[in-house]
């Protein structure tokens, strides 16, 4: 954990989903930048953090691929069973879908 925490600069993962009109793929990102916390919280081995520390840490760029998934479905660009599919948290995508039309 330690090795890993001082030589970490970043994690990209990224799923390509396809489009809401058929027409091709669109790319959906999870992006971490290993900030100090971030760093921290993997040489303590509190990995359950991760995400938290991601949502906090959006001015550094840091993206969680849930949040993507509906930014992507609030432009239209995939289907809202689509996002269900490929988040790791599927109320969490229901819940902030539903808050928006509201």
């Amino acid at each position: 954990r330690i090795q890993l925490a001082s030589s970490l600069n970043g994690v990209i993962s990224q799923q390509l989903l396809p489009r809401a009109d058929g027409s091709s793929r669109v790319a959906a990102l999870e992006i971490l930048i290993a900030t100090a916390a971030v760093k921290n919280i993997i040489r303590e081995g509190k990995t359950h953090q991760i995400v938290s520390a991601m949502q906090t840490g959006a001015k550094y760029g840091m993206v969680v691929m849930d949040n993507y998934l509906v930014d992507l479905y609030q432009k239209g660009l995939i289907e809202f069973d689509e996002a269900l599919r490929r988040s790791n948290d599927p109320d969490y995508i229901k819940k902030k879908i539903s808050g928006s039309r509201a």
